[in-house]
């Protein structure tokens, strides 16, 4: 099962999203179609792999994404592909232009920006026609009242697959497979025998943490490099967001990011392709508000800032983790005392990882003050950091990166000064 709805809620609008996932997708453990049916138990309508022990979906290949991932197909089908594109220089610069306007009507493209927009097409090596790429167009007046037009290209699904597939050949082994957050959480073995309720409360907890938005629809991405482990990617479409970038299909909007963050995180070849890009549309959409928000709702992976380590990390020093921050007013005051609180514990009051140590008597009073079990604290470990499930909660948190646990602190000590600010 990879998407369910009460059946006395289902709206057309979630209609539509189940008949476009089996219409596109396969499961992607036996490769069957996917159903749409009923669960008599759970009073709810599902779309996915009638075998329950089967999780998520993954696209179905076309030849032209296949071409275009690099695989060999039979020549006279790949001939047919190529007649279709643009891309690579089989155009003259006239008639791909031509072909542009044509095939984007509603973008009202003059020839300026057709031009602008297909040399981001040569750049990137994505192709228009075949759906790797597609203008949105914006009107603006500049400060000499003179309206222009600022192009800014969207990336599909399709096209940050192709970067990554063609960036790295010899380590693609396919797009991952896709799932909404609650069905994740559901197909995590510690979660097995948890009820409906529970999950769905983690994962408003999750969603909180990603986005700010308990009530956001959010995705998972699951896939990996050949000879590498899963790496997962979310995605997500906040209520905020409903009239700046697309609203139809808000479900299928959150997997495409899904989709697109999983991209830019296993495969940073692409990602390091689309900064200098990203950069130049900033540049070009500096006094254009609906175009910079656009950008950042399909760029934020690539627009976020890099961490800057210790010096803004709360209770860390170096290699340092955990620190309670009971109020805002006192946080700063907190970071030199927890460090050294935290460099002073022995090895039985410290949780100890490559790079870092966690001061246990704080998670315990945090897991309390929070009123965390060690399994819930267990699940948004599992689930926002990828790693493994296997053991206690002190295994689970060694096997975070310095990154991760310096991340974990500063998400528990926001809760708690979140909660702190109630009372």
């Amino acid at each position: 099962m990879v998407y369910d709805v009460k059946r006395d809620e289902v709206t057309q609008e979630q209609w539509d999203e189940m008949k476009k996932i089996i219409r596109e997708n396969v499961c992607p453990d036996c490769g069957a179609e996917l159903q749409i049916h009923t669960n008599p138990e759970k009073a709810t309508i599902e779309v996915g792999c009638l075998n329950p022990e089967h999780h998520g979906y993954i696209e179905r290949s076309t030849y032209t994404q296949e071409l275009r991932r690099g695989a060999e197909i039979h020549p006279a089908i790949r001939n047919n592909i190529e007649r279709k594109m643009i891309l690579p220089g089989g155009q003259p610069v006239e008639v791909a232009l031509a072909m542009i306007q044509t095939r984007f009507p509603r973008a009202d493209m003059d020839e300026p920006s057709a031009a602008l927009f297909l040399w981001d097409c040569v750049r990137l090596d994505l192709d228009p026609l075949l759906g790797e790429i597609f203008p949105a167009t914006f009107k603006v007046k500049g400060k000499d009242n003179i309206e222009h037009k600022v192009v800014q290209p969207i990336i599909s699904e399709d096209g940050w697959l192709s970067l990554a597939a063609r960036a790295c050949p010899e380590a693609w082994v396919g797009p991952p497979k896709t799932m909404r957050l609650e069905e994740y959480l559901s197909s995590l073995p510690e979660n097995k025998d948890k009820p409906r309720e529970e999950i769905l409360s983690i994962a408003k907890e999750i969603k909180a943490d990603l986005c700010k938005d308990p009530e956001a629809y959010v995705w998972v991405a699951i896939g990996h490099r050949k000879d590498q482990e899963d790496t997962i990617g979310y995605g997500w479409y906040k209520k905020s967001e409903e009239g700046v970038v697309a609203k139809h299909l808000p479900g299928n909007q959150a997997r495409v990011r899904a989709i697109k963050r999983w991209v830019r995180e296993v495969f940073p070849e692409a990602k390091a392709k689309m900064k200098e890009m990203t950069a130049a549309w900033m540049e070009r959409a500096k006094d254009v508000k609906e175009v910079q928000q656009i950008i950042e709702a399909e760029y934020r992976v690539i627009i976020e800032p890099e961490p800057e380590g210790d010096k803004k990390t709360s209770g860390v020093a170096i290699g340092k983790v955990g620190a309670a921050t009971p109020s805002k007013a006192k946080a700063q005051a907190t970071k030199t005392q927890a460090a050294l609180a935290a460099e002073e514990k022995s090895p039985d009051e410290a949780i100890e990882g490559e790079g870092f140590s966690i001061d246990l008597t704080w998670l315990k009073e945090s897991q309390k003050a929070l009123k965390w079990s060690d399994d819930t604290c267990k699940t948004f470990l599992v689930s926002k950091y990828k790693v493994s499930p296997e053991g206690t909660l002190t295994e689970v948190l060694q096997r975070l990166t310095r990154e991760q646990a310096e991340d974990f602190t500063r998400e528990i000590n926001g809760r708690r000064e979140k909660q702190a600010s109630l009372l």
